[in-house]
């Protein structure tokens, strides 16, 4: 059996297919041996928001032998690919998805995608090829959306923590590195099961939209900026909400050098936009398709604690 995760989302679980059948998983293997000069180990390190590769998992030793394989190799696309085929073979991919692959159900709580995935897929791929693996705020169509009833500030306004930035902490590690999301960064939180807003408080958000990615977050303890916290709930980290509407989420933490960083899903932890550029402000950073800022919040100790997902 193949198991091949579409690395495609910030916040919410990546989707995952089986294939199944032994010659197409064969076939597929000598595929994978003939474009070996595209494939890597791993998530590359410059890889960002959006869809950034495929990951291709053997469930046995006997089917990768005269391959020169060892479990799992990537296959990165967009701005990390490896050569002009790569998009190429990632068509491949998606088509052997569509046909001979099973999908792996998602968590029935969370809300589908407004698009077919296999749609979603050969469009990201797509856009990722026309714009050189860059994204633009300048090119998504509609109106942003505005932030979700924050308050105006006050005269007075709120203490907060702010820690160093140490990426080694969520990058060096696999399992951390791969387990952990935007959510759990930005809660400065490791919990190792991808967590999802609003579960930890039996409330996970029914609609990837600003609005509800803020109820969930709210339910499970987080506050509107200057909506102070005492000094029981600390550490209390300022952090910012972007929505790509009926897609993901992804969520920055201000950091004491006075950048933001983020951790774009089972990424790499980064202080930098699509564009490459240090984030001095999450609204104005380039966020690819998470074109749709929600506004800035506080974590706390009880958010924090409370925090969960499905499992990784």
């Amino acid at each position: 059996m193949l198991r091949i995760t579409a690395d495609l989302f910030s916040g919410r679980p990546n989707p995952v297919w089986e294939v199944q059948d032994e010659a197409r998983v064969r076939e597929t293997l000598r595929s994978l041996r003939q474009h070996e000069d595209l494939l890597s180990e791993g998530v590359p390190a410059g890889s960002g928001l959006g869809f950034r590769g495929f990951e291709i998992e053997s469930s046995s030793d006997e089917l990768t032998l005269g391959v020169g394989y060892a479990s799992s190799v990537y296959l990165p696309v967009g701005r990390t690919a490896r050569g002009a085929r790569a998009n190429e073979f990632a068509e491949q991919l998606i088509d052997l998805l569509y046909r001979d692959a099973t999908a792996v159900a998602p968590p029935s709580e969370l809300p589908p995608l407004e698009t077919p995935i296999q749609e979603l897929l050969t469009a990201e791929l797509q856009w990722a090829a026309s714009q050189g693996g860059a994204a633009s705020l300048s090119d998504a169509s509609g109106q942003a959306e505005q932030p979700a009833q924050q308050p105006a500030a006050p005269a007075v306004t709120c203490t907060i923590e702010v820690a160093p930035y140490n990426p080694g902490f969520w990058n060096d590690n696999a399992t951390t590195r791969r387990c952990n999301n935007c959510y759990n960064y930005a809660s400065n939180w490791r919990t190792n099961d991808f967590a999802q807003p609003g579960l930890g408080c039996g409330s996970v958000y029914q609609s990837l939209s600003c609005d509800a990615v803020t109820r969930a977050a709210l339910c499970d303890g987080m506050h509107h900026r200057y909506d102070c916290f005492p000094d029981s709930e600390k550490p209390r980290w300022l952090v910012a909400l972007a929505v790509g509407p009926g897609y993901d989420y992804h969520w920055y933490r201000l950091m004491k050098e006075g950048f933001w960083g983020h951790k774009p899903g089972g990424t790499n932890v980064r202080n930098v936009d699509e564009r490459n550029r240090q984030i001095t402000d999450p609204q104005t950073a380039d966020r690819g398709r998470y074109t749709h800022f929600c506004g800035y919040f506080y974590s706390c100790k009880t958010q924090q604690q409370r925090i969960r997902g499905y499992g990784c």
